[in-house]
């Protein structure tokens, strides 16, 4: 904007004439909230709420694949992954997800391998002469981040893990259990 309140013509151009609203970082951060939960992860933490449990988006089909271009360290993980979860929980859209987990795993453990070297030196000097993290310690810090990412977004890290129930879980029966004489729990759907 130039001088009391007129529009430059740059300015004009840039933006059609409309001033801009300035959104800060931190306002954005408060407006997003928590993520709502998938429904079947809903249902597979028992739904402490007891609310009704909404049918979020469509339900993706097929099973999971692996693609072919990963190397056998990932195509492993995404292995031991899909055998270890509850059936229906991953699809064939989570390939990609899944995809990339096991890419940063893969790498993780690379980077992991080399650090464990004994000839490993982790310092090493830059192009000025000064002293350097080793490229390799960086590496493996960030692929476990992007793990422990992904991990929360898939379901694996032990948080999620723990808060999982199967829906065919036995529970324990109540000691209130026939008091009214009917069994309530049974007509209740959730």
């Amino acid at each position: 904007m130039g001088r009391a309140g007129q529009i430059s013509p740059a300015f004009w151009l840039r933006t059609g004439g409309a001033p801009q609203m300035q959104i800060s970082q931190n306002s954005r951060k408060r407006d997003m909230g928590r993520r709502k939960k998938l429904a079947e992860i809903d249902r597979l933490d028992g739904n402490p709420s007891r609310r009704l449990i909404e049918e979020s988006g469509i339900e993706a089909l097929g099973e999971p694949f692996i693609p072919e271009h990963l190397s056998d360290d990932a195509r492993g993980c995404i292995d031991v992954i899909k055998q270890a979860m509850p059936p229906h929980i991953y699809s064939a859209l989570d390939s990609f997800l899944l995809s990339a987990f096991a890419t940063a795993w893969a790498i993780h453990k690379k980077a992991t391998l080399v650090i464990s070297d004994p000839k490993f030196q982790w310092i090493e000097a830059s192009k000025r002469g000064a002293g350097v993290e080793s490229p390799w310690i960086k590496m493996q810090r960030q692929q476990a981040a992007l793990m422990a990412s992904l991990g929360d977004r898939l379901g694996l890290d032990p948080k999620s893990r723990a808060a999982l129930k199967m829906p065919d879980a036995t529970k324990r029966k109540s000691k209130f259990a026939g008091l009214l004489g009917l069994d309530v729990s049974s007509h209740l759907k959730n």
